[in-house]
């Protein structure tokens, strides 16, 4: 009970303005899955000053499937979009209300709120390996990434500006530096 009423406070709070032009709101932006073939390890510029934005993306997934969606994000794809500079806020699984309609039977609703430094900072997300290399935890995210994938019906992600809480997210470019192994 909580947790909504922290998202529905952040809903809230966050709604304040609207974005000139958001992305996509009802399409999928995909990993870039060429990261490992395309990227190498990464040294970053300083944080770069931005609005920040905070998503709340929606998923329809596999009845039951909760647990292990949850247990993806959060052992393969949160830590690295923390390591990226992304801030998640939480992940909730809808549940009836006291007295209230039941959920779906066919489906369970899942709901994910981030923040990001700016709408560029969630662009550059879209290519993680850009911003924090290729390495076993970049494997770990593509792999919690297929996770979701199997399990995810549907999908949208919905962008907001507004008042945020403390400890802001951080984007900090690569440099786009070309580093060479040493002989």
């Amino acid at each position: 009970m909580r947790s909504l009423l922290v998202m529905a406070c952040l809903a809230l709070a966050a709604c304040t303005s609207a974005l000139a032009q958001p992305p996509a709101s009802n399409t999928s932006v995909p990993m870039n899955p060429d990261g490992p073939a395309t990227r190498s390890p990464v040294r970053n510029l300083s944080p770069q000053p931005g609005q920040e934005v905070t998503t709340i993306r929606y998923w329809k997934i596999k009845k039951g499937a909760f647990p292990q969606f949850l247990r993806a994000s959060q052992d393969g794809i949160w830590p690295y979009f923390e390591k990226i500079g992304a801030r998640i806020v939480g992940m909730w699984l809808v549940i009836p209300p006291p007295n209230g309609k039941e959920t779906s039977p066919d489906y369970d609703e899942v709901y994910l709120t981030t923040r990001y430094a700016s709408l560029e900072h969630w662009a550059a997300t879209r290519d993680g390996a850009a911003l924090g290399g290729d390495g076993p935890d970049y494997a770990a995210l593509q792999a919690a990434l297929a996770i979701r994938q199997s399990l995810t019906i549907e999908t949208k992600v919905t962008f907001m500006q507004g008042v945020v809480g403390p400890l802001a997210p951080v984007y900090m470019p690569g440099t786009g530096e070309t580093f060479v192994p040493t002989p």
